[in-house]
């Protein structure tokens, strides 16, 4: 090899260094399919590496959106690049996000980026062996085989091992036929030993544990990570979304105060915001991106929370609950699901932009908590009463007119009583927004004169309980609520209170005012069938 080629993968190798070195990066655990359990993981380096040594050809990575495939690709590229040698295998890495069409000469387009001459890459086509890692195969949306496209086991054409990162959000069932490598024989068959596959698994809590403490060592902080790992287990289902951003900028980790349906409000618009800056960074089709344009202008944002609650509410309707929904075009193109997974462009861009998971035909939420919190969304959205910052209660209502609820509102047409994770996402609403707090009022007290709503009725009065609303002089006779949690759990509110009271103030007077409460409420004739 000449020198100048040599001094020419010098300076990509110092150019790559620079801009792939992660400040914090902790080891990524797989395993060896989708169907294989999160329990049998092993290190994935440790797989690329025996893959590499091996006589196998390409190696497919997968995981859900955020397992971390773009970071873990550009790691490994930082690998090889510290331990290249003149002579020894080349890595090239390759974002196929940027490129418009997966076709032929993948390699030579990228060398030439580089400023190599057309002379040089010849060369290297004759006498170099190449490391080509590919992310964002999903994103790009073209669907081929990029190794036989370019014929990489074809004699006289590049010597070449390929990696590829993928969502497993946007394949199908046969996936693996845009991937494996096609043997040389007169009929083209695919070589399934040529092909090694990972699943990039969730992270474990050491895993976190391991990241944090790389964080705390990057600035001074008067917080550890046992306060960052105590403070994560007080909030339900936090560890499973390894929600970012939580702790910026804290030097104090007693100073957040947030409340678990204002963490999820945070992760949703995160991942959101993410998804639409991806979408405007990649190369699409004009027609995906005039689809695109068109969601930027209403509010990608927004039309992405749409979507999500209008599935959650499909999924408790038509499955009850079930988190799973499984769809085949060509069998269910004319059912409901096909509102939600179906090929209608905008239908999947939205669908590919929020938190769902997919395993061939089976697509689910990232975590069941995510169902239920777009679910209550679909009862009550803070957006819908022109509240743009949906974390600051407002206290002064007097002058508003109560907005009553929808018939069509799900708090009408399903009894929530055995959905305590939603129940305590509303629970929380109730105590943030003082306008959601007065239309559940207004729908137990309109039950007293229109028996239809009696089981909204008996969700309102769940919520504003397990909120501990105080029900100060309030007059439940003749309210319908079949089921309610309320008559024991409205007196177990105030012996909450009243113990709470003792433990602040030690103060007899305010005992007594809490107790006082139990008085003032009228419960003769209220119809509770519990």
């Amino acid at each position: 090899m000449s020198d100048a080629l040599s001094r020419s993968l010098d300076v990509i190798k110092g150019q790559r260094l620079n801009v792939g070195r992660q400040s914090i990066y902790v080891p990524t655990l797989a395993k060896a399919s989708l169907q294989a359990s999160d329990d049998d993981v092993f290190p994935l380096m440790n797989k690329v590496q025996e893959f590499l040594a091996s006589d196998q050809q390409f190696m497919l990575v997968l995981g859900d959106s955020g397992s971390g495939q773009s970071t873990f690709a550009r790691h490994l590229e930082c690998q090889l690049w510290s331990s290249y040698e003149n002579h020894g295998p080349v890595p090239l890495f390759i974002d196929f996000t940027t490129i418009d069409q997966l076709g032929e000469y993948l390699i030579e387009k990228q060398l030439s980026t580089y400023d190599i001459s057309d002379d040089q890459i010849q060369e290297l086509k004759l006498h170099r062996q190449f490391v080509i890692i590919c992310d964002g195969y999903g994103e790009s949306q073209q669907f081929v085989n990029v190794y036989k496209k370019n014929k990489l086991i074809q004699i006289g054409q590049w010597k070449a091992k390929m990696i590829v990162t993928c969502k497993s959000q946007y394949l199908g069932q046969d996936y693996r036929s845009h991937f494996i490598p096609e043997g040389n024989d007169l009929y083209n068959r695919q070589t399934t030993n040529l092909f090694r596959e990972a699943v990039i698994a969730p992270f474990s809590k050491e895993q976190i544990e391991n990241y944090v403490e790389q964080y705390v060592s990057l600035d001074p902080r008067t917080w550890t990570t046992k306060d960052y790992m105590d403070k994560l287990i007080t909030i339900p289902n936090l560890m499973d979304l390894a929600l970012p951003g939580v702790t910026e900028d804290q030097q104090d980790l007693s100073a957040i105060k947030i409340t678990r349906v204002q963490l999820y409000d945070t992760f949703v618009r995160h991942w959101l915001s993410v998804n639409s800056r991806r979408l405007q960074q990649i190369v699409l089709p004009k027609e995906d991106r005039d689809v695109l344009d068109r969601l930027l202008e209403a509010g990608f944002i927004t039309n992405g929370i749409a979507f999500s609650k209008r599935l959650a509410t499909a999924i408790f309707e038509q499955q009850d609950g079930n988190p799973v929904v499984q769809y085949v075009h060509v069998r269910d193109k004319t059912t409901w699901r096909a509102a939600f997974f179906g090929t209608d462009l905008e239908t999947r861009m939205l669908r590919e932009s929020i938190p769902l998971t997919r395993i061939g035909s089976q697509h689910q939420f990232l975590h069941r908590s995510l169902l239920e919190y777009f679910f209550s969304l679909a009862v009550f959205d803070p957006s819908s009463c022109n509240d743009h910052d949906g974390f600051a209660p407002q206290s002064d209502i007097s002058s508003r007119r109560v907005m009553f609820f929808d018939a069509s509102n799900i708090l009408f047409k399903r009894s929530l009583l055995a959905e305590p994770s939603v129940i305590q996402f509303l629970c929380e609403r109730a105590k943030q927004h003082p306008d959601f707090e007065m239309q559940l009022l207004a729908v137990i007290e309109q039950s007293k004169i229109d028996a239809t709503v009696a089981t909204a009725a008996a969700n309102a009065t769940t919520i504003l309980v397990r909120a501990e609303v105080p029900f100060n002089s309030a007059d439940f006779r003749g309210i319908r609520t079949p089921g309610a949690d309320s008559f024991q759990s409205q007196f177990d509110t105030f012996e909450s209170q009243i113990k709470y009271a003792q433990s602040r103030r030690n103060d007899l007077q305010a005992v007594a005012l809490v107790e006082e409460q139990t008085k003032q409420v009228d419960l003769s004739n209220a119809q509770m069938e519990k």
